[in-house]
């Protein structure tokens, strides 16, 4: 929802299945292949974290890095806070979020409890 938002605030075109496909360069998303590796690496393969990081700081920069790095831990740190304590999204949410299950493959997870 956040990168909707975002996305409408900028007055950008956005495509959720983006998070999902082939990472490319946008309006809405620029250094995507970067980024997307920075948080495969973060999430998947810490082996290839250094160089998932110096790839998006000679992309962008430093400072860049570390915010899109925060990003990602902060993500993963609410969805291990959710998970452990068995949160549910209120059904009114659910409703507003419907149109991003499709496109993000949300109800692909084993998780899933829509």
């Amino acid at each position: 929802m956040m990168l909707r938002a975002s996305s409408a605030a900028n007055d950008l075109e956005l495509d959720l299945g983006v998070v999902r496909g082939d990472p490319q360069n946008s309006d809405a998303i620029q250094c995507a292949p970067q980024l997307t590796a920075l948080v495969d690496a973060s999430v998947n393969d810490l082996e290839s974290l250094p160089e998932a990081r110096a790839a998006l700081v000679e992309a962008t920069d430093e400072a860049t890095m570390l915010d899109a790095a925060a990003v990602v831990a902060n993500f993963e740190m609410m969805t291990r806070i959710a998970d452990g304590t068995g949160t549910r999204h209120p059904e009114d949410r659910l409703e507003s979020m419907s149109d991003m299950f499709g496109p993000m493959g949300l109800t692909e997870f084993v998780s899933a409890r829509m």
